[in-house]
């Protein structure tokens, strides 16, 4: 089947999950204001920033995998690109959005979840 088939196009759906994410992190990270606290844990936005980008790594690391695009190249960007997204996003709180501010441990929280995505990945389907 050539490039233009709609059992190719429909393949691309994979990828819907994770741009969904994608966009929410930004939605989360840049317009929407609001602090959540849970009583007695300190650190419960760390584990709201790992586990966006978890998922945010692991729906690409299988879209990649269902349309067959998984190799050591694309992973590796997946990587770099997700980690440098989520490091940006928090520069571009300090810049942009008043209230916001850039913090290192929401960045390094952010590239612990991506790591955490390859790594759960991997251990799941051993590729």
């Amino acid at each position: 089947m050539d490039k233009g088939s709609p059992s190719n196009a429909w393949m691309n759906l994979w990828f819907v999950p994770g741009i969904t994410v994608f966009v929410g992190i930004f939605s989360l990270s840049t317009f929407l204001s609001f602090p959540v606290q849970v009583e007695g844990v300190s650190f419960f936005d760390k584990i709201q920033h790992t586990f966006a980008y978890f998922v945010l790594t692991s729906s690409f690391l299988v879209a990649f995998r269902q349309t067959a695009r998984y190799t050591r190249s694309n992973v590796r960007k997946l990587i770099v690109l997700s980690s440098l997204y989520g490091f940006l996003l928090e520069v571009a709180q300090y810049a942009f959005f008043p209230n916001r501010y850039f913090e290192w441990i929401d960045a390094l929280a952010n590239m612990l979840g991506v790591l955490l995505g390859f790594m759960v990945y991997r251990l799941i389907f051993r590729g």
